[in-house]
Protein backbone atom coordinates (compact mmCIF):
# COMPACT_ATOMS: atom_id res chain seq x y z
CA UNK A 1 0.00 0.00 0.00
CA UNK A 2 1.16 3.73 -0.64
CA UNK A 3 -0.04 7.06 -0.17
CA UNK A 4 -1.04 8.90 2.99
CA UNK A 5 -1.76 6.19 5.24
CA UNK A 6 1.05 3.89 4.34
CA UNK A 7 3.59 4.91 6.91
CA UNK A 8 0.97 4.65 9.80
CA UNK A 9 2.16 3.65 13.25
CA UNK A 10 0.22 2.87 16.62
CA UNK A 11 1.73 6.24 18.41
CA UNK A 12 -0.05 5.88 21.60
CA UNK A 13 -2.90 5.60 23.39
CA UNK A 14 -5.31 8.24 25.33
CA UNK A 15 -6.93 7.80 28.72
CA UNK A 16 -9.29 10.11 30.65
CA UNK A 17 -7.94 10.77 34.26
CA UNK A 18 -10.08 12.45 37.24
CA UNK A 19 -6.60 11.85 39.33
CA UNK A 20 -4.07 12.86 36.83
CA UNK A 21 -0.97 13.72 39.54
CA UNK A 22 -1.95 10.47 41.36
CA UNK A 23 -1.86 8.70 37.93
CA UNK A 24 1.32 9.68 37.04
CA UNK A 25 3.09 9.43 40.13
CA UNK A 26 2.50 5.70 40.49
CA UNK A 27 3.87 5.29 36.20
CA UNK A 28 6.48 7.23 37.39
CA UNK A 29 7.64 6.28 40.84
CA UNK A 30 6.43 3.01 40.89
CA UNK A 31 6.53 1.58 36.53
CA UNK A 32 9.41 3.52 35.87
CA UNK A 33 7.85 5.67 33.30
CA UNK A 34 8.83 9.36 32.54
CA UNK A 35 7.26 12.35 31.57
CA UNK A 36 7.89 13.54 28.08
CA UNK A 37 5.42 16.87 28.87
CA UNK A 38 3.12 18.33 30.38
CA UNK A 39 -0.29 20.17 28.23
CA UNK A 40 -3.73 21.84 28.39
CA UNK A 41 -6.12 19.96 26.47
CA UNK A 42 -7.75 22.50 24.06
CA UNK A 43 -11.34 21.85 24.28
CA UNK A 44 -11.59 21.28 27.92
CA UNK A 45 -8.62 23.61 29.47
CA UNK A 46 -7.98 21.07 31.98
CA UNK A 47 -4.12 19.31 31.70
CA UNK A 48 -2.69 16.42 29.92
CA UNK A 49 0.42 14.48 30.77
CA UNK A 50 2.51 12.57 28.01
CA UNK A 51 4.35 9.65 29.49
CA UNK A 52 6.91 7.10 28.00
CA UNK A 53 7.59 3.39 29.76
CA UNK A 54 11.28 2.82 29.37
CA UNK A 55 10.81 1.21 25.87
CA UNK A 56 9.81 4.32 24.40
CA UNK A 57 5.84 3.18 24.34
CA UNK A 58 3.72 6.23 25.10
CA UNK A 59 0.51 6.86 26.84
CA UNK A 60 -1.63 9.89 27.19
CA UNK A 61 -3.12 11.30 29.80
CA UNK A 62 -6.03 13.68 30.06
CA UNK A 63 -7.68 15.41 33.03
CA UNK A 64 -11.01 14.78 33.74
CA UNK A 65 -13.78 16.40 36.50
CA UNK A 66 -15.75 12.78 36.50
CA UNK A 67 -14.56 9.20 36.64
CA UNK A 68 -16.01 7.84 33.54
CA UNK A 69 -12.75 5.11 33.11
CA UNK A 70 -12.81 5.36 29.09
CA UNK A 71 -10.48 5.10 26.70
CA UNK A 72 -10.48 8.72 24.65
CA UNK A 73 -8.85 7.65 21.70
CA UNK A 74 -5.80 5.64 19.73
CA UNK A 75 -3.25 7.53 17.80
CA UNK A 76 -1.50 6.89 14.64
CA UNK A 77 1.47 8.31 13.58
CA UNK A 78 1.26 9.71 9.93
CA UNK A 79 3.68 11.43 7.97
CA UNK A 80 1.26 14.15 6.59
CA UNK A 81 -1.95 15.20 8.27
CA UNK A 82 -3.93 16.73 6.12
CA UNK A 83 -3.15 14.13 3.29
CA UNK A 84 -4.17 11.00 5.69
CA UNK A 85 -7.09 12.90 7.47
CA UNK A 86 -8.46 13.45 4.04
CA UNK A 87 -8.79 9.59 2.72
CA UNK A 88 -10.07 9.06 5.93
CA UNK A 89 -12.98 11.01 5.80
CA UNK A 90 -13.41 10.09 1.71
CA UNK A 91 -13.24 6.17 3.47
CA UNK A 92 -16.37 7.36 5.50
CA UNK A 93 -15.11 8.44 8.78
CA UNK A 94 -16.66 11.22 10.28
CA UNK A 95 -14.77 14.61 10.89
CA UNK A 96 -14.39 15.75 14.78
CA UNK A 97 -11.45 17.98 14.42
CA UNK A 98 -10.13 19.30 11.35
CA UNK A 99 -6.15 19.12 10.66
CA UNK A 100 -4.46 21.93 14.27
CA UNK A 101 -1.29 22.29 15.56
CA UNK A 102 -0.30 21.38 18.87
CA UNK A 103 2.14 23.62 19.71
CA UNK A 104 3.46 22.28 22.78
CA UNK A 105 4.14 18.95 21.54
CA UNK A 106 5.29 20.09 18.02
CA UNK A 107 2.52 18.57 15.83
CA UNK A 108 -0.38 18.51 13.58
CA UNK A 109 -3.28 16.48 14.62
CA UNK A 110 -6.69 15.64 13.62
CA UNK A 111 -9.67 13.53 15.19
CA UNK A 112 -12.30 11.46 13.58
CA UNK A 113 -14.68 8.86 14.15
CA UNK A 114 -14.04 5.53 12.25
CA UNK A 115 -17.47 3.89 11.28
CA UNK A 116 -17.22 1.45 14.21
CA UNK A 117 -17.49 4.71 16.71
CA UNK A 118 -14.11 4.93 18.08
CA UNK A 119 -12.37 8.07 17.72
CA UNK A 120 -8.83 8.10 16.20
CA UNK A 121 -6.08 10.62 16.15
CA UNK A 122 -3.55 11.63 13.39
CA UNK A 123 -0.64 13.04 14.19
CA UNK A 124 2.50 14.24 12.54
CA UNK A 125 5.68 15.29 14.81
CA UNK A 126 7.97 18.05 13.84
CA UNK A 127 11.98 17.61 14.61
CA UNK A 128 12.59 17.73 18.00
CA UNK A 129 9.14 16.93 19.49
CA UNK A 130 8.96 16.57 23.13
CA UNK A 131 6.61 13.50 22.47
CA UNK A 132 9.28 11.62 20.12
CA UNK A 133 9.82 9.47 22.99
CA UNK A 134 13.38 7.27 22.50
CA UNK A 135 13.86 3.83 24.81
CA UNK A 136 16.16 4.83 27.99
CA UNK A 137 19.29 2.52 28.78
CA UNK A 138 18.75 0.31 31.98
Amino acid sequence: MSGPLSGAVLDHVGTEEPDIDARVAFLVDVLGFRVLRWGTHVLTGLRIAMVADPQGTKLELMEVTERTGELDHVAYRVPDVDAAHAVLLAAGCTELRAPFEIPAAQARSSLLHEAAGHQLQLIAYRPGSPDLAVPTCP
